[in-house]
Order: C-alpha cells, then sequence, then structure tokens
C-alpha cells in the first residue's frame, strides 16, 4: 500500500518508464531524493518499506532514516534480548538503534550484556524509572542526549550515582525537566555540567526551586555561550535579591534559538528574562506556556525584539492577555508557522485582527482548544485566510464549531494533516457527511493523518460507514461517542486500513464482534484503547491475543471486566 501511495503521489511529476508485462520498474530516482521521500513515513511504513528490495533496504539505514526508529528496553523483555545476543551476536546488525529507552530497568547483568553489544551506536538515552546511572561511563562512547522521564527514587543506587557527563566527549543535550525526577539527581547532573569539560552543551532542560537556584544560575553561566536550546521549570517567584543575578547570566547568552518558560514564575523574574535576553538571539521557539502574569506589554516586548526570527509562539493558559496584546502578532503573522492560543482568555475579534485580517499563507498549525468565547463566523473567517495549515485543535470550541462551520473547513482547508474536534457536541453525521451535496465532506481532507472526535455524542455509525474515508489516516480517537456499534466498526475498518492507534473507550454499545472486525480489519494497528467497553469480556482479550500478538504495541482495557468471566 505504502508503494503504491507514493507511485500515485509521484506520477505526476516522474518520467513514464517502459514497463515488462510482468513486472512494474521503479522510477531510477537519486538516492537523496527517494531518502527524502522516507523522511515522511513512519517507523511502521519504514519496516514495510525495508521489504520492497535491497536497495531500498539499505537506504533505510542512512543515519537520518535510523533516528526514526528506537529500541526500547522493559524489564520483561531484557532477559530475553540479552539471550540472544549472546547466543547469535550477528543479531546485532538489526538492532543498530540510535535511540535507546530503557522503562523500570535496573543495574544488573543482562543490562550490561546489552550495553556490551549495543552501546556503541546509542546516540540518545531516555530512561524511565530506570536508575542506571553508574553504569553509563564506559558503554556509551558516542552518547550525545540524555532524556530522564520519571526517576522518583533512587534507592539504593544514590551512592552510587557516578555518571559522569564530560566522559561522553559528543554530549550536548540533557532534559530533566519532568517533576517526576527525584531532587537528588537533579543535583548530581547540574553539578556534572560544572566541568570544564562539558563544553559543548546545545540543549538543556530543567525545573527548580529556590534551593537550586544558585546552582542552576552558575550552571547557566557557564554554558551561556553556547547553549541553543533552554527549558527552565519554574514555580517559584525569585526573590529580589536574585533578579539581579538572573540579569547578569541571560546578558551573556548569544545562541539561543529555543526558549521554553514553564509554570507561574512571576511577572518580575519573566520581565527579567525577556529583556536580558539579546536580540542577537535569534529564537525562533518561544514557549511561555502556563506562565499566567505573561501580559500584553510582555507579548509586545517579543514580537518587537524577535519579529524577524520567531516562527513558533506557545502562549496556553496564558490568561493575561487581551485582544490589545493579540493584535501585537499582526507584525509576526507571516513568519509563524506554530501559535498555541489554548485557554486563552480572547475574543473573535482580537483573534482575527491579529492573525487573519489578509490572508495567511504561513501558518501551519493552530490550536485554540477551550477558546469559547468564539462563534460560528470566526471559524469560518479563520479557515478562509489559513489556506496553508496542517494542524487545527478547536477542542471544547463547542459554540463555534457547528456542521455549519465545519462546511469552510473542509472546502478551504485542504491540506490538514491532523484535526482535534474533541466535546464539539453541536456536530453531527450531516456535519460530516455533507448532507447538502454542494458541501464538501471530511472526505475533502484526503491527506488526513491523525483525527480526533472525542466526546462529540451526536455521531452515529453513519459517520464512520459514509464520511470516515481516508486511506492515510494513522490515529483516530471516539471515545464517549456513545451510538458507536458494531455496524459502524465494520465500516470503519473497511475505509481507514492504515489505521495504527485506534481508541473507543467508553463507546457502551460496542460488543465481542467489533473487537473481532478491528483486529482483523487492521493489519497495521498498534495501539487499542477498549476502556470501559461494558460489554467487552475474555472472548475480546482472546480475539486480541490470537490475533495481534506479533503487531500490537500497547492495549489498554478494563481487567475487572474480563476477571468476572
Amino acid at each position: 500500500m505504502i508503494l503504491k501511495t507514493m507511485r500515485k503521489k509521484m506520477s505526476d511529476t516522474l518520467i513514464a518508464y517502459p514497463m515488462d508485462a510482468q513486472e512494474t520498474q521503479l522510477p531510477d530516482l537519486p538516492n537523496e531524493i527517494w531518502i527524502k521521500l522516507f523522511t515522511y513515513l513512519t517507523h511502521g511504513d519504514l519496516q514495510q518499506v525495508k521489504l520492497v528490495c535491497k536497495h531500498w533496504c539499505d537506504l533505510c539505514r542512512v543515519p537520518e532514516l535510523k533516528r526514526k526508529s528506537k529500541l526500547v528496553i522493559t524489564a520483561h523483555n531484557l532477559k530475553d534480548l540479552s539471550q540472544v545476543l549472546k547466543s547469535s551476536p550477528e543479531i546485532c546488525e538489526y538492532l543498530q538503534y540510535e535511540c535507546l529507552e530503557l522503562h523500570g530497568v535496573k543495574v544488573q547483568k543482562d543490562l550490561l550484556t546489552a550495553f556490551e553489544y549495543l552501546g556503541y551506536y546509542i546516540r540518545q538515552l531516555k530512561l524511565h524509572e530506570s536508575p542506571v546511572f553508574c553504569v553509563l561511563n564506559d558503554y556509551l562512547p558516542e552518547l550525545e542526549e540524555l532524556i530522564l522521564t520519571r526517576i522518583p527514587s533512587v534507592q539504593s543506587y544514590v551512592n552510587n550515582f557516578s555518571v559522569d557527563l564530560y566522559k561522553f566527549p559528543k554530549f550536548k543535550s540533557l532534559h530533566m525537566s519532568c517533576a517526576g525526577v527525584t531532587y537528588y539527581i537533579k543535583i548530581q547532573l547540574l553539578r556534572n555540567l560544572i566541568y570544564d569539560q562539558c563544553e559543548h552543551l546545545e540543549r538543556l532542560s530543567l525545573e527548580f526551586d529556590r534551593t537550586q537556584e544558585d546552582l542552576i544560575l552558575y550552571t547557566l553561566e557557564l554554558h551561556a555561550d553556547s547553549l541553543r536550546q533552554l527549558g527552565i521549570g519554574n514555580h517559584w517567584n525569585s526573590k529580589p535579591s536574585t533578579l539581579i543575578k538572573w540579569q547578569r547570566t541571560f546578558e551573556k547568552f548569544s545562541k539561543l534559538e529555543v526558549l521554553k518558560i514553564t509554570g507561574n514564575c512571576g511577572y518580575n523574574w519573566l520581565k527579567i528574562i525577556l529583556e536580558s535576553l539579546g536580540a542577537e538571539n535569534r529564537l525562533r521557539a518561544i514557549d511561555l506556556s502556563g506562565s499566567f502574569e505573561l501580559s500584553d506589554d510582555l507579548l509586545k516586548l517579543i514580537v518587537r525584539k524577535w519579529a524577524n526570527s520567531v516562527e513558533s509562539l506557545d502562549l496556553m493558559f496564558c490568561q493575561c492577555i487581551t485582544d490589545d496584546g493579540l493584535k501585537q502578532l499582526g507584525a509576526i503573522k507571516n513568519k509563524l508557522h506554530h501559535l498555541n492560543l489554548a485557554k486563552c482568555r480572547l475574543t473573535a475579534e482580537g483573534l482575527l485582527q491579529g492573525l487573519v485580517e489578509n490572508t495567511n499563507y504561513a501558518l501551519r498549525s493552530l490550536n485554540l482548544s477551550h477558546i469559547t468565547s468564539m462563534a460560528e463566523g470566526c471559524i469560518c473567517l479563520l479557515a478562509q485566510r489559513l489556506c496553508n495549515l496542517t494542524t487545527l485543535n478547536l477542542e471544547n470550541c463547542y459554540e463555534a464549531v457547528t456542521d455549519s462551520s465545519l462546511y469552510y473547513i473542509f472546502r478551504y482547508l485542504k491540506r490538514l494533516r491532523h484535526l482535534v474536534l474533541d466535546d464539539c457536541i453541536h456536530i453531527t453525521d450531516g456535519g460530516l457527511i455533507g448532507a447538502d451535496p454542494s458541501k464538501p465532506a471530511i472526505s475533502n481532507l484526503k491527506g488526513l493523518q491523525t483525527l480526533s472526535l472525542r466526546g462529540c455524542c451526536n455521531l452515529s455509525n453513519r459517520s464512520l460507514r459514509e464520511a470516515l474515508n481516508f486511506q492515510e489516516l494513522r490515529k483516530l480517537e471516539l471515545s464517549y461517542c456513545h451510538n458507536i456499534s458494531s455496524s459502524g466498526i465494520e465500516g470503519l475498518v473497511q475505509h481507514c486500513p492504515a489505521l495504527e492507534d485506534l481508541t473507543i473507550s467508553s463507546c457502551f454499545m460496542l460488543a465481542d464482534n467489533s473487537v473481532l472486525q478491528i483486529v482483523l480489519g487492521l493489519p497495521r494497528l498498534r495501539k487499542l484503547n477498549v476502556r470501559n467497553c461494558i460489554n467487552y469480556d475474555a472472548h475480546s482479550v482472546g480475539y486480541e491475543m490470537t490475533y495481534t500478538y506479533k503487531t500490537l504495541q500497547e492495549l489498554t482495557m478494563n481487567c475487572a471486566n474480563t476477571l468476572e468471566v
């Protein structure tokens, strides 16, 4: 199916090649073009592409494409992996992943075996509940990035925390902004960054409180001349005596391209950061999500300083911004590719004047989730003037998203790849299908890859049978669509064969036979969520285990239902 799709997309531009009656000859394109085409594919697609021919298999091993894949080691598969590596070392050729994730893994002999065979290839390491720091030094010579997502307690490993980041000559990225990472680990890693040998740090993401403030300031000062991406989670108001230290530190930055500040850090601290950061830092992405005290004057400062560079702006939960502040975005609207205004207190007037006084060709991604003050007319005008949108989030915009406004989305936003319409309760089957023959249906969005209709309670089986017809749809969310039954699922699997991620939780009319339809009709399914579907029982589990054990990676359902049988 992938090969067929790629041929169709290229048919308008490629020269026709003579074909034998028995076989189809692939276009003789340069490797660079094939690789560029393959970068648009998901990991699952790439695995299928490898099977087409030896040439494509070799192309899929280039670094640009290998980074799209990852090796996940858990407490359940570690022992098997270790045994395979020792008994068949040649398997390493197929496990040379640059990205490795450890989930629930502790220091043990099997982990050392895995590192011994695979450690040389690892560039990015992600640790989730895996406090294995004491064994990293001698096994990952090419490590560039360390990501910590959740390590709440190191217990007996406290005294064995001996990871030395300066031993990784290519190390340049550390992410530990998650609140689930214990205080001790954060302090130890910050102290590691103080070493002179860690002089090429480019990306740093962290959280802090007052007890760590001086250490963080010193760390930032040491790496101010190399950092390109900085994320700070600050949930404390700094003392007036330390504000001058923050000012002096941020005045030393000169290469920042991405700045992320989350949490309610206080107006004065945020103002010091934005004022001290020089315009020579050509910020292309600014994320101030959750900065409740971000005001119109600070937004104006951002627009004035980085009007020529900023391409992405996240202002979710910035509820002090008014329409007057939003209108300032008019100065950068031709630069912005991504804008997140979710849960801001805005009106349609400010939104329209700030973004779409005229047609806006630049914006690609727009998040207006939970802006309940909008009306139908605002959505209609946005759709007409944001013709290049590929991502649109209208979650809980229930007054604005109706069958009438959907008509404008389906007609003008033909490039959409990701659409979120959660809790838009006024949507009906007629809106998705196009009840009036003159009005386009949702199927007009032919390249749609993800669609979320959670809580759209007026939708029924008719939408699944007649509206959702997408050959490229990968992810679909249908939770709390109570009118959906097995009849709709039958149509869904027929018209959306490429689904990899399906959520149909709390759809109470679904029965066991719908599970069988799903697992037989969706061969590429990787994630399935059927939680709170009360009619599912042990037969459902049997179907899923029998037919999807080779492909399904994540299954969510109620254990209680199974145990009752």
